[in-house]
């Protein structure tokens, strides 16, 4: 009798980067709330396979009601890449680029 081998995930593979809370734990989070460092609230670290951190990521809304992805790269700038998914089409802002193409 074999047995069969599970399916191995996006994340397993490494086709995608796992996230991963930024603060470790709630002690953490309770810190920087009364540390009054609230705009580190609410990151996501994406880890590669190696557990490193690829990207922190967060999103706010501004007063205008604009809300702003905000992605801190962990990795060097030519290893990046931002991909807009929307309903009709696909935008890219490539390394080295600050604007869609």
């Amino acid at each position: 009798m074999t047995r069969s081998q599970p399916e191995l995930s996006s994340y397993d593979t490494g086709a995608r980067c796992e996230p991963k809370l930024w603060q470790p734990n709630s002690e953490a989070v309770a810190e920087v709330m009364r540390s009054g460092g609230a705009e580190d609230i609410g990151n996501v670290d994406f880890t590669h396979g190696e557990n490193s951190t690829v990207v922190t990521v967060h999103v706010s809304r501004s007063d205008d009601g604009m809300y702003t992805v905000h992605l801190m790269p962990m990795c060097n700038d030519d290893q990046i890449r931002v991909e807009f998914h929307r309903e009709k089409d696909l935008a890219m802002i490539e390394p080295g680029t600050s604007r869609p193409v």
